[in-house]
């Protein structure tokens, strides 16, 4: 199973013994298959994905094919499929230790880009920066600044970041667009954990702001009055004592 997607995402294990040519429509049928008949997953353990699925007769019978024919050509995926109801039916996949890393890709994938991970889930690096909206490069810079945990890594050597770091990357950008620094983020993330402390820092920085309008309408009405003057010579203005412009005493 193979595209440009399932290769970013690690799904695709390298003993896998499905023809190139056929990936990426073995691909294409799974991604249809989560698309539709995917209610929601959990994960009981690292090795253990369980689907829960509509009960139809129909996706009971496209789950066992798929996963008949998925256990042909990567024989370490073990399926077992079973109905729990009239409108229910679930699919249990494991892994051994060594493809946990491809479990954790396949889960990524099963979610739409922007909707939340069950608990406990990890992302790869690359899909990590496209749910939050950055570089892949961002993620290290804010490693080496503290504002991220250092990631774990796979048993394949992948960085592994636990999904929960979507939130903390976006609370990132916003304070930044607030006008936060990196050093005021970090300080703001850590006064979040403690009672008032966030509220102490958004109050200051309020008044920040408000300085800062302050000064620069007095530099807006500064400039209008410049140009209602007919200013055109800096030199000519700072000899002339009706000039509005504000250049310091003698």
């Amino acid at each position: 199973m193979t595209d440009a997607r399932a290769v970013d995402d690690g799904w695709v294990p390298e003993s896998c013994r499905l023809p190139t040519a056929e990936q990426p429509v073995r691909v294409a049928e799974f991604d249809r298959f989560f698309a539709k008949s995917v209610r929601w997953f959990d994960r009981p353990s690292a090795g253990h994905l369980r689907l829960h699925l509509a009960g139809s007769e129909a996706v009971e019978r496209a789950a066992r094919d798929l996963s008949a024919r998925e256990s042909a050509c990567c024989s370490f995926f073990t399926f077992e499929i079973s109905r729990d109801g009239p409108d229910a039916v679930t699919m249990e996949v494991r892994v051994p230790a060594a493809q946990v890393g491809i479990l954790d890709a396949l889960a990524a994938r099963m979610r739409p880009r922007g909707t939340p991970a069950p608990d406990g889930s990890w992302l790869r690096s690359g899909r990590l920066a496209a749910e939050a909206g950055v570089n892949p490069q961002t993620l290290r810079y804010y490693e080496r600044r503290g504002l991220l945990s250092a990631p774990r890594r796979s048993l394949g050597g992948h960085r592994l970041y636990p999904v929960e770091s979507v939130t903390r990357l976006r609370v990132i950008k916003t304070a930044q667009r607030l006008g936060f620094t990196l050093h005021e983020v970090a300080d703001l993330l850590d006064a979040g954990q403690r009672e008032g402390g966030l509220s102490a820092r958004t109050t200051a920085k309020l008044a920040e702001v408000e300085r800062r309008l302050a000064d620069l309408t007095a530099v807006r009405d500064t400039l209008r009055a410049a140009i209602s003057a007919g200013c055109d010579d800096l030199v000519a203005c700072a000899g002339n004592a009706c000039c509005p412009l504000p250049f310091p005493d003698k």
